[in-house]
This record gives structure tokens, sequence and C-alpha cells, in this order.
């Protein structure tokens, strides 16, 4: 028998209680710490004129090019009046233009101003100063294992979409 498993009726090694524990431990801290890194990545994009919410549905425009309001309530996990006020706080503060849908005019399709692109950069550039400024202060070694780690989550989180 392989040490860590049991053998099964098969013959084969099933996983042990152990290992089931410690990848749901490993699971619950992994959220934990990506959702608190976001929350802090999150923060500092956000600003007196911009919430985090805000700046997401710039950042997605950003990526985009143009949106309409449905798409980008379904995108924020919001509902189309949540969203709908959203938009309408970004269009006056000048960072987003509504206009009509070349294809369809009943639908509305958002683009980013000249503004809302420079409120993006200047959010990324934030965000990016924090995470050097912390990355700086880790030793070589540690940005290392840091580098080899984000490698693996990629692979692990992103690349296996199911």
């Amino acid at each position: 028998m392989a040490r860590g498993g049991r053998e099964g009726s098969d013959g084969a090694d099933a996983p042990a209680a152990d290992e089931s524990d410690e990848v749901t431990e490993l699971a619950a801290e992994l959220r934990r710490l990506l959702l608190v890194s976001s929350r802090i990545l999150r923060s500092h994009t956000a600003s007196e004129e911009v919430s985090a919410s805000q700046f997401s549905v710039l950042a997605f425009l950003q990526r985009s090019g143009t949106s309409t309001p449905g798409a980008l309530a379904d995108f924020e996990h919001v509902s189309p009046p949540v969203m709908t006020r959203i938009l309408g706080r970004l269009e006056e503060a000048g960072l987003v233009r509504r206009s009509a849908h070349p294809g369809d005019g009943r639908q509305v399709q958002v683009t980013l101003t000249d503004s809302g692109e420079q409120v993006v950069l200047q959010g990324r550039a934030e965000r990016d100063a924090w995470l050097r400024r912390r990355l700086q202060a880790a030793g070589p070694q540690e940005r290392r294992t840091l580098r080899e780690a984000t490698a693996l989550l990629r692979r692990t989180l992103v690349e296996r979409r199911e």
C-alpha cells in the first residue's frame, strides 16, 4: 500500500482522509487569502471620486472597448437598476458616454471617455506601485518563491478552467 493512501476495492490507492482534510484546509486558506488580497488591491484604486465597483466597470470598458448596461450588470453580478445608477454616476463624472447602439436602437452602448481611460490607467498604476513596494520589502528568495507560486496558481486556477 502506498504511503498516505489506502487500498481501494480495485487495488488502487484511494486518497487518505488526512489528504482530503489537507486539501479542504488549503482551499479555505487560499480562498481567504485571495479575497483579502483582492480587496486590498481594489482599495488602492478606489477614491473619493470613484468607488471600487465603479472602477471595475471602467476597467471592463477599457478592456472591451464598449458594452451594454446589461452585459456590464452580468459581469459585475448586479441587477440592471444598480448598473443604471453606477453608469449614471460615471456619466455625470464625465468618465463614460452612453449612446444609441448602432445595430439596435432600443439598446444603449457604453464607452469610456478620455477621462475614464485616465482613471483606469492611474488606478492600475497605483495598484502596481503598492504591489511593487510590498514585493521589494520581501527578500530575493521570497520573491523567487512568489514567482514560482504565481506560476503554480496560474496553472492551477486559471489555465484549467472547467
